[in-house]
């Protein structure tokens, strides 16, 4: 497993097993296999597997400036899938489209990591602590 927020205290993000491949200014691109445990019976990733990798990347995305990482809460995030996810890997993306004092807003998605096909988008607004 690769290193990234969290992964050594919380057991969820172990089971997700997904790294950070591409971070910086206000952009994060994490990437995960689509093993069996993260699949549904009709053998897609399952939805709620997509909506955890939109939340982490948008929290990501908002939290790191630089070395620093402020903490920070899911407020709202409003999910859309648009396809299966067959696909044995895939990348969740959240750029930041407003930041202010006490909350960050991004846009969010996860695609085929091999031919950039869009399974799901989302909007998150997330809460400094």
């Amino acid at each position: 497993m690769n290193s990234t927020i969290g992964q050594d205290a919380d057991s969820y993000h172990k089971f997700l097993d997904y790294s950070v491949v591409e971070s910086g200014n206000g952009f994060v691109r994490l990437e995960m296999t689509g093993f069996d445990c993260h699949r549904n019976r009709q053998d897609y990733i399952h939805g709620g597997v997509l909506m955890s990798l939109m939340d982490i990347a948008g929290i990501m995305a908002g939290v790191r400036n630089g070395d620093e990482r402020k903490p920070a809460v899911t407020v709202n995030l409003s999910c859309n899938f648009l396809s299966t996810a067959m696909a044995a890997t895939v990348h969740a993306e959240a750029k930041v489209v407003r930041k202010g004092r006490s909350m960050f807003f991004c846009d969010c998605r996860v695609v085929d990591a091999e031919t950039g096909k869009i399974f799901s988008t989302a909007q998150g607004v997330y809460k400094f602590l």
